[in-house]
């Protein structure tokens, strides 16, 4: 009869250890699985919050606005969003908008998305000015340089002679890095034309002056990396100095 109840005292105690055991491990496991719920629920937070680059307009863009245009200008300003609010196809490189349009009018503080923009091949002129900026023609019959390898886009820098013959002529700098919006599609004497200029419009009569009174001269400046043009000015004295 001892050992009979030594047995039943045992297999009570067992069974307790047993139920003390895995009230135990049901406690671990839940703390496993809410330290693994936390950890998952604070980087999908923290992935929803990350900073994120975007494009934000800075005023209002007309559609049919050239994208490069947008990309020179001060249209458009870097941000970083969290990235639960950047839209869907948000555009953050600048360089996307090359050879682009705006396909819709695109306001202040609006997001820049790729839906916004159309792939586009305007060259016109009024489309690569804004503000102050105009476009003036002058004919290539008063403006020499490497017409040849001139294309619209380059940027160039505009000499000016002024004066008369026997060395008392003056050359120097009149402006530099002007942009080229326009060239003639066949250049020099047979096909004519004119070269258009991108300038500010208070420049625009001087331009006009010099044009019709004295003899441009352009260099091609570099598309990247081009440094200060220095303002120089040459005459008969100085060249034989």
């Amino acid at each position: 009869m001892s050992n009979t109840l030594t047995g039943k005292v045992s297999g009570r105690m067992s069974s307790r250890g047993w139920a003390i055991a895995l009230g135990i491990g049901a406690i671990v496991l839940a703390a496993v699985l809410l330290v693994v719920y936390l950890d998952r629920y604070r980087a999908r937070v923290g992935g929803e919050n990350a900073p994120t680059p975007v494009l934000v307009a800075k005023q209002l863009i007309p559609a049919g606005t050239p994208g490069t245009l947008i990309a020179s200008g001060p249209m458009y300003a870097p941000t970083t969003l969290p990235r639960k609010e950047v839209e869907v196809g948000a555009i953050s490189d600048p360089q996307y908008l090359s050879g682009r349009a705006a396909s819709a009018e695109i306001f202040p503080g609006q997001q820049f998305t790729a839906v916004d923009f159309a792939t586009s091949d305007t060259a016109s002129v009024d489309s690569q000015i804004t503000g102050t900026q105009r476009a003036i023609s002058v004919s290539i019959d008063n403006v020499h340089g490497s017409l040849s390898q001139l294309q619209a886009g380059d940027s160039i820098d505009l000499y000016i002679g002024l004066g008369g013959g026997q060395g008392q002529g003056l050359y120097k700098l009149f402006r530099p890095n002007v942009k080229v919006l326009a060239v003639p599609s066949v250049p020099g004497p047979v096909g004519g034309g004119n070269l258009i200029f991108r300038i500010e419009t208070k420049d625009a009569a001087t331009f006009a002056f010099m044009a019709d009174n004295t003899k441009m001269y352009f260099v091609i400046r570099p598309v990247v990396g081009a440094k200060q043009t220095a303002n120089t000015t040459a005459t008969a004295a100085s060249v034989l100095r």
